[in-house]
C-alpha cells in the first residue's frame, strides 16, 4: 500500500481529494502536525482487516513485554494495564514536547 505524508493543515484544505485517494488508489496518508507522525488515514476495509488481525483481549507482543524488565513476571502488568497507562504517558510526553516549542 502506497504511503504519502500530509500536513494537518492541508489536510483540512484537501479533504474530499484525500478521502478520493484513500479510497480510489488505496492509499494510506499519514498525517503530520509540527513534521511528526499522529495518525494514518486509511480505506475502511483496511481498517477492519487490521481490527480482526489483533483481537480485542490479545496478550502484548513479546518486545512490550521484554521492555518491563524485573517486573514483567507480574500479573497486573497485562494488556489493560499497558493501555490505560499508554494514554497517561503519551499525554505527559505531549505536554513536555509542547513546553519545549
Amino acid at each position: 500500500m502506497e504511503e504519502r505524508q500530509i500536513g494537518a493543515t492541508e489536510l483540512r484544505q484537501k479533504l474530499t481529494d484525500v478521502i478520493q485517494a484513500v479510497k480510489e488508489e488505496k492509499v494510506a496518508y499519514i498525517v503530520e502536525t509540527f513534521g511528526r507522525p499522529q495518525v494514518v488515514i486509511v480505506e475502511l476495509e483496511e481498517f477492519r482487516r487490521l481490527q480482526q488481525s489483533r483481537p480485542e483481549g490479545a496478550p502484548m507482543d513479546a518486545q512490550a513485554l521484554a521492555a518491563f524488565g524485573m517486573w514483567r513476571e507480574r500479573d497486573d502488568l497485562d494488556a489493560a494495564w499497558l493501555t490505560r497507562n499508554r494514554e497517561q504517558w503519551y499525554s505527559a510526553w505531549q505536554v513536555s514536547e509542547d513546553a519545549g516549542e
